[in-house]
């Protein structure tokens, strides 16, 4: 299969909202200048860096992610504050999926490479696995949750009243043994965290209405993280031929033009794809949020329903990971908020992402105890910059590390019982009493997940980590 796919050559395109389909190379770009950026990347770019990603320096010099020199490449430390980063959009993809209906499960991490269905998969479409010996019998680690999940729909028992069935696992870990040059901090890694989804559907009709669903929990996602992003859709040609009323209401819906790449025959198991790409610093892409249509897997591991008459059939099954690699998903943050402060703007994280929300800057000695008392009452991770530095000097690094919101009490706080804020990006500072400031934290958290911290408030108390 995979000399099969060599010879299979793609067609590239741009469609557009208002259903017209171009070839890439005739497309007038126009503002579409991201598009075209990964465009060029998907049709011929290089996966190898010629310099270190823009977010490499950010997570190190934030203290988020670190390299591990004792394991294999690509497999990182999650440091305090990025590993609180990590847990959020990990909670947050979850409740997006358990909303929309997704059974979570929990599966083995290393399968068997003799397994009659899993040895077929692994020749059908040849991966990187990480190879393991225990005494003389052979595994892989999994690079994606399906094997486990596949599994499973085996052997439930499932009829045309059941679907869609969905089953969801929060994959830790995925492994994937990348070839070295391509390694690129958090953009490709040998092991990471993912989402992972599977809906066991009845028909096409029933699949499409799936697709189109988790089409729109995926622009959640996107939209939450206020990442800019760049669509892909990818198909086989026959299903492009009798799906292209569909296809171009996703498209419309999408409202801005999309990268079509389509293939006269079958080359994967899946016949419809979309994903969600970021482009970094360098021009190049990684894709976040996708969902396919597979064909291939539900009688290749023996998943079944049975219909109306009794019948077991064959159903489709989609793939879908709301967010893609939440590894990745730091990696796409860091390298657009790198992009903004190159041209001016004020660099930030989404504040339910923020490690420290809000900084209380003491004027003095005196200043502090109100501190202390101040932060237990705020819902929202505060950290107290209690050093014997200046104002100013604190401000500054509290700046430098995006901070969302800085409170500075001097006396004059002191004696009227407010804070004055300021707030990221903003030129204005405002003095307010603490019931406003609890109530703007508040709005600005919403409905997102929230953890308090887990590192010392003062910060003369915390410990560097680099």
């Amino acid at each position: 299969m995979a000399e099969k796919q060599k010879d299979v050559k793609s067609e590239w395109f741009i469609f557009s909202p208002d259903g017209s389909v171009v070839k890439a190379e005739d497309f007038t770009w126009g503002e579409n200048g991201e598009l075209e950026d990964f465009y060029r990347y998907e049709s011929s770019g290089s996966r190898v860096d010629k310099e270190a990603p823009a977010h490499i320096k950010l997570m190190q010099q934030f203290e988020l992610v670190d390299y591990e020199p004792a394991a294999d490449p690509g497999n990182f430390r999650w440091l305090p504050k990025g590993h609180l980063i990590k847990r959020l959009m990990e909670r947050y993809a979850s409740e997006i999926v358990r909303e929309y209906g997704g059974m979570q499960v929990e599966t083995p991490i290393m399968y068997d490479l003799d397994h009659p269905q899993l040895s077929s998969y692994l020749k059908r479409f040849p991966a990187r696995q990480y190879h393991l010996l225990s005494g003389d019998k052979k595994y892989f680690l999994r690079f994606a949750a399906c094997f486990g999940q596949y599994m499973i729909m085996r052997d439930m028992g499932m009829t045309f009243r059941h679907l869609p069935v969905k089953i969801y696992e929060m994959t830790h870990y995925a492994f994937r043994r990348e070839l070295s040059g391509e390694l690129s901090g958090l953009r490709r890694l040998r092991g990471f965290t993912m989402p992972d989804m599977h809906t066991v559907c009845s028909d096409m009709e029933q699949a499409r209405q799936e697709f189109y669903r988790q089409f729109h929990l995926c622009r959640r996602w996107m939209t939450d993280l206020d990442l800019n992003y760049v669509m892909a859709i990818r198909m086989v040609d026959e299903f492009y031929q009798e799906n292209t009323g569909f296809v171009s209401g996703i498209i419309k819906d999408y409202g801005r033009p999309v990268l079509l790449e389509k293939w006269k025959e079958r080359m994967y198991y899946f016949i419809l794809k979309f994903e969600f790409n970021v482009v970094d610093g360098q021009k190049k892409a990684a894709a976040l949020s996708t969902v396919q249509i597979d064909v291939e897997n539900a009688p290749r591991f023996g998943i079944h329903y049975v219909d109306e008459d009794g019948q077991p059939r064959d159903p489709l099954l989609l793939h879908a990971s709301v967010s893609g690699s939440i590894d990745r998903n730091l990696y796409a943050l860091l390298e657009q908020q790198a992009i903004t402060r190159e041209k001016g703007g004020a660099a930030r994280l989404p504040y339910w992402l923020s490690p420290v929300q809000l900084r209380l800057m003491p004027v003095n000695e005196n200043s502090l105890p109100r501190c202390l008392e101040i932060a237990p009452q705020l819902k929202a991770r505060v950290e107290i910059d209690d050093r014997k530095e200046t104002v100013g000097h604190k401000i500054r690094d509290a700046e430098m590390k995006w901070i969302p919101f800085i409170g500075i009490i001097g006396e004059k706080e002191l004696e009227s019982g407010a804070i004055s804020l300021r707030e990221r990006g903003k030129p204005e500072q405002k003095t307010l009493p603490l019931v406003e400031l609890a109530q703007i934290l508040g709005g600005c958290q919403g409905d997102k997940p929230y953890e308090s911290v887990n590192w010392p408030l003062l910060l003369s108390k915390q410990p560097r980590f680099r």
